[in-house]
């Protein structure tokens, strides 16, 4: 792929229908002139938005996260994570990471920063730990040199305690709540799908962690025997996506569905999300996995997506630099070549609407900065991080 020639165009204002169809402190500076920009095509300029590279040379970047110091660290599923320092173009790399199993959809993946990190400079990481015949997902917990560039006494706080046998579907996305817990989506493990109806393991489960990887007292199964005291939600597929609105206090997550079926839910705590009793996809093959798009005590999400447009990360957008889009949720996506935006009203979706839409590329991630300007991750090697900025007035 040719990224710094990138043919992308930002869509205008077509709005499509809620559920319509559709897995396969600051920032860096802003980039200078000679960096790539993707632009809007002619006549399709009204969104008034740009891609602008802000960093380049990243291989399968899965997360981001912002230091006070105005860089951002930077995690990437083959096993490394860099460090972007205010200003630069690309990244230096990190060391002390732990050994992660690099197969399949495994690796490295999200990274998060500790809400106390001007303090005590604790980064966390989600990854993938073991074999291809018995791994789970993991999470690291280390400090950060003051230089930025060393994890220093890294320790993993959480294993997930279901093992598994395949190298897809280990979820890993990362979402600290105001209490100061974390939440850790994982996958369903694939093959092991059943599994994500029963809480008593970790398939197809969020996690809710305090910061040592212990459960909060207040979970909503601590003390029961119907499942582990670290299940904050179950009946998942493969949680990709963990966004918070403050203003309500709601937490938004997304999921990949099979051949159909991706979702955007309402996280609630205790809540059976229904997968693979329920679900609006098919198998790969097309065959069927179940008839059943609904059932008595399984959650119906807010958005759904038939075909799949593999939702790889959301952000729920608060920045004033983007009024058309304030308010609502932002979703990457990995097939249909788009960052797709959720147009919500006081939390209830009124539309959606395709962006950046090209012939091929597979956005990772999307992501707000303290800064308040938006950030854009590539799936693939050697690849740019974008900025979303407006279009420069002609």
């Amino acid at each position: 792929m040719k990224h710094a020639a990138l043919a992308m165009t930002l869509l205008g204002s077509t709005m499509l229908a809620a559920c319509g169809s559709g897995e396969t402190g600051g920032a860096p500076a802003q980039s200078d002139e000679t960096a790539s920009v993707i632009t809007p095509s002619a006549g399709e300029a009204k969104a008034g938005y740009q891609l602008v590279e802000a960093a380049s040379g990243f291989d399968f970047a899965w997360g981001l996260a912002f230091l006070p110091d105005g860089g951002m660290l930077v995690s990437e599923r083959e096993g490394q994570v860099r460090y972007v320092a205010p200003g630069a173009t690309s990244g230096a790399d990190v060391s002390g990471g732990p050994e992660t199993l690099v197969a399949g959809q495994g690796g490295y993946l999200d990274i998060a920063i500790d809400p106390e990190f001007e303090s005590n400079r604790f980064v966390y990481l989600s990854y993938s730990k073991g074999t291809k015949s018995e791994n789970a997902t993991a999470l690291m917990k280390a400090r950060l040199s003051e230089d930025n560039l060393t994890f220093e006494n890294p320790v993993d706080i959480y294993v997930a305690p279901t093992k598994r046998a395949t190298s897809a579907h280990y979820g890993g996305r990362l979402l600290f709540l105001p209490d100061n817990t974390l939440l850790l989506g994982l996958g369903d493990g694939f093959r092991y799908m059943d599994e994500a109806q029963n809480p008593q393991n970790s398939h197809g489960t969020v996690m809710r962690l305090n910061r040592d990887g212990s459960a909060p007292d207040d979970n909503p199964f601590v003390g029961s025997d119907e499942a582990l005291d670290t299940v904050y939600s179950f009946g998942h597929r493969n949680v990709q996506g963990l966004a918070y609105d403050a203003a309500t206090d709601t937490i938004y997550e997304s999921e990949h569905g099979p051949k159909g079926g991706d979702e955007i839910n309402i996280l609630e705590p205790s809540l059976n999300y229904g997968w693979p009793t329920i679900t609006y996809g098919v198998n790969y093959d097309g065959s069927i996995i179940t008839t059943q798009t609904e059932a008595p005590g399984m959650e119906q999400p807010i958005v759904k997506w038939v075909p799949s447009i593999a939702p790889s990360s959301i952000a729920f957008v608060t920045s004033d630099r983007y009024p058309d889009w304030q308010g609502d949720i932002l979703t990457s996506a990995l097939a249909g070549s788009k960052i797709q935006r959720v147009d919500l009203d006081k939390g209830r979706v009124r539309g959606e609407e395709a962006l950046f839409t090209d012939e091929g590329v597979r956005f990772r991630l999307v992501k707000e900065a303290p800064d308040g300007f938006l950030y854009v991750t590539i799936d693939d090697f050697d690849a740019p991080i974008y900025r979303i900025e407006p279009v420069p007035a002609s």
